[in-house]
């Protein structure tokens, strides 16, 4: 997929929950409440969170309560979302990360090993927009050991706040669908076979790259606009400029489902996608500063002029 590696900061990892342990968190009831009246949170839901911790704060076993109610789709179980997570020193009353602070939502999927149990469980079944106050013994998370790097002790509580950003789009399209758009004669044609992009005709494209990014709409879609920092599905098929065979491609399979302007994709894709509308199908030529740059990558010579068709098939609201 045209996208780059995320890095794994400490934050990051910190959503994994490969070294979680297990244990049944508790229910956003008034008893929960009553448990994490230590904790109080500012900000809106996708744009800040400030966490106040009165500690001590003492957690025997998870609890929840939910601070934000969204009124978005809910996030379900092996969906992939894009969430903001605080996460606090209960016991100490300091904070130890907050991705608020490192910038874009990360993405994760809500399922076992990709997010911590304690958290897994609050969040799926929440909608988008919400945010969720979690209590727990650091014990249940990280082990005995707790976690060091973040200052947080085995007997420690740790606080997560999380926020649900945006989830996977419910309604997904099967093709474009909107008003069709002449393209320029110099752009590449389109092969296709049975409705699905198989490759590039360039027979009457400029054998020269052009060197600033190139947008071609192919179809207006009628939809709602793709949001920077929202989730979106999308069919696409990438070669290298003046090639026919892709690098890579999901006509073949299913379209994917992922987070825009949050830096997990290429540049391209993050300037372009956010404000199409759901049904557009847009051919992009991204230079290599818009692509992978000197970057190595499968099939992609270091600073190559890359060429997307990107169809807009689901979009988060």
């Amino acid at each position: 997929m045209p996208r780059r590696l995320l890095a794994f900061t400490a934050v990051s990892a910190l959503l994994l929950g490969s070294a979680a342990c297990g244990g049944d968190s508790g229910s956003s009831s008034e008893e929960a409440l009553a448990t994490l009246s230590g904790v109080s949170a500012e900000g809106a839901v996708g744009k800040d969170l400030s966490v106040t911790l009165e500690s001590p704060i003492e957690s025997d076993e998870p609890q929840s309560a939910i601070l934000t109610e969204g009124d978005g789709n809910p996030l379900q179980t092996n969906d992939a979302a894009l969430i903001h997570l605080y996460v606090g020193n209960g016991t100490s009353g300091k904070q130890a990360a907050n991705t608020y602070e490192a910038g874009p939502p990360v993405q994760v999927t809500a399922t076992e090993g990709q997010l911590f149990q304690v958290i897994l469980d609050e969040v799926v079944g929440q909608p988008a927009g919400s945010r969720i106050a979690i209590t727990a013994p650091a014990t249940e998370v990280w082990g005995d050991q707790g976690a060091p790097q973040l200052k947080i002790a085995g007997d420690d509580t740790v606080v997560f706040v999380a926020d649900i950003v945006s989830v996977e789009p419910v309604t997904i399209l099967d093709a474009p669908e909107g008003t069709e758009v002449e393209p320029s004669e110099e752009a590449p044609a389109l092969v296709e076979e049975d409705g699905q992009i198989t490759g590039f005709d360039w027979t009457q494209a400029p054998k020269k790259a052009p060197t600033e990014l190139t947008v071609i709409p192919l179809v207006e879609g009628d939809g709602p606009e793709a949001r920077a920092e929202s989730m979106v599905t999308f069919d696409y098929f990438g070669a290298v400029y003046g090639k026919d065979k892709p690098f890579d491609e999901s006509f073949s399979a299913d379209p994917v489902p992922f987070g825009v302007g949050v830096k997990g994709l290429i540049p391209a894709w993050d300037k372009v996608i956010p404000g199409l509308t759901l049904g557009s199908r847009v051919l992009i030529i991204a230079p290599p500063e818009d692509a992978y740059g000197d970057a190595d990558q499968p099939g992609i010579p270091v600073n190559s002029t890359l060429a997307f068709v990107v169809d807009v098939l689901g979009v988060d609201e």
